[in-house]
């Protein structure tokens, strides 16, 4: 039971990590990246810390996409109409992708450029 729980959120985690390549642009133009960054992390990455801090900004970049995009999902299931409300959150999440892609920025810049 336990087994299979677990194989079940596993398998509707992956569904929509396939769903935002589908559907999201966005996540597919990250997604496209990150599989070019992250192996290149391991030659670029002079000891293990280096290496641990620029595959976790890459992936930091897609967790807050799958975030921004569940929320704005959401936002739009409520209602289409404009709503100031529904405006502010999703700037906000936006803004959260823009601090990801700053941390991302910052991270491989200050690693790459210091070698």
């Amino acid at each position: 039971m336990f087994f299979k729980k677990i194989h079940s959120a596993f398998l509707n985690s992956f569904q929509g990590i396939l769903n935002a390549l589908k559907e999201e642009f966005a996540f597919k133009v990250e997604f496209s990246f990150s599989i070019f960054l992250i192996p290149a992390a391991f030659f670029i990455g002079s000891n293990s810390l280096e290496i641990i801090l620029l595959i976790t900004s890459t992936l930091l970049i897609l967790l807050i996409e799958l975030l921004n995009t569940s929320l704005e999902t959401t936002l739009n299931r409520i209602g289409l109409e404009k709503n100031n409300l529904t405006k502010y959150a999703k700037d906000l999440g936006s803004g959260a992708v823009l601090i990801s892609l700053l941390i991302w920025l910052t991270t491989w810049g200050l690693i790459v450029f210091s070698s």
